[in-house]
């Protein structure tokens, strides 16, 4: 039934909207997933649903009577999960969540017992992976993305902002010249978060004027945060982590700041970590409960301003 409803939702959109992409830019989908779900209902009904030209895209004659009876079935799926919600404001049913890795590990794993403690009624099903997913077409309630939101239908709460921190290990800082000015950087070995560093540069900014330092020559180019750390803690190279995901090593003296008068960024400067979910999932308890939870235990753990 969820896959139907999802279909079923997407097959309104498109006909609300007169076009697969303006669907697409509203559920936050690509317009090759809207395509095959039409596709795939399409098969399921044994009929088409769209009469397509390469100027319009209309309802056609079987189109017209589906569209009425998706509505009543969604507006069906929508009292159903009410109903099993219950009216009384109970937490309980499946939550599905993607999560980043290091993310998870520092401050999900800490705090996630209390939370089923807290809602006993809640099933959870957390994916920790570094990649950016589409929520809709991989079956997420709600996601943490860390770093700058793309324009979406997605509704954002901010946990907290994110600040950047370049740093090495003390054995690398001994064994190389002294870094004053971001013109020191030159020279310098870099490791690079490929998920983050965007156009293979990073940017520092002080008294006004940003200056791009570029990574494409990086001795290292990863995929897995907690690779670059530990390489830059066993002194190969000099990183730029979120200030909350290095803390504790800058803490123990693992790592030490680099130019911390110069503000840093390896994606952007204005950018945040957010819980992000869909529009339909607003008043979903689950949803709710854990996005409230994991707000607060963020700003407990990591001490960061929203």
């Amino acid at each position: 039934m969820p896959d139907l409803a999802h279909s079923l939702k997407v097959f309104t959109k498109v006909a609300d909207h007169e076009s697969f992409a303006a669907a697409g830019r509203e559920l936050n989908m690509a317009n090759s997933s809207v395509t095959r779900q039409i596709a795939g209902l399409e098969e399921q009904l044994g009929v088409k649903l769209f009469v397509r030209t390469t100027r319009s895209v209309r309802l056609s004659p079987a189109g017209v009577r589906a569209y009425e009876r998706a509505q009543e079935i969604l507006d069906g799926f929508e009292t159903l999960k009410r109903d099993i919600h219950g009216e009384d404001g109970r937490v309980a049913g499946q939550l599905r969540v993607s999560v980043p890795w290091r993310y998870a590990r520092l401050y999900i794993a800490p705090v996630l017992s209390g939370f089923l403690k807290l809602y006993p009624d809640v099933r959870i099903d957390i994916v920790s992976d570094d990649r950016i997913i589409n929520l809709a077409d991989a079956g997420f309630d709600v996601a943490i993305r860390i770093g700058r939101l793309a324009d979406s239908a997605l509704i954002a709460k901010k946990l907290g902002k994110q600040a950047f921190v370049l740093a090495a290990a003390p054995a690398y800082l001994r064994a190389h010249p002294d870094i004053e000015t971001h013109e020191d950087l030159d020279g310098q070995t870099i490791l690079a978060f490929s998920y983050s560093t965007a156009n293979y540069s990073w940017k520092l900014m002080k008294d006004g004027q940003t200056h791009r330092i570029p990574t494409r020559q990086g001795r290292l180019t990863t995929n897995n945060a907690d690779l670059i750390t530990a390489a830059a803690i066993d002194g190969a190279g000099i990183i730029i982590q979120p200030a909350w995901a290095i803390q504790d090593h800058i803490d123990n003296g693992d790592l030490v700041k680099i130019l911390p008068d110069y503000d840093v960024t390896s994606t952007a400067f204005e950018t945040g970590v957010f819980a992000v979910y869909a529009k339909e999932n607003r008043h979903n308890p689950c949803v709710r409960a854990w996005v409230d939870y994991i707000a607060e235990q963020f700003r407990k753990l990591s001490g960061a301003e929203v």
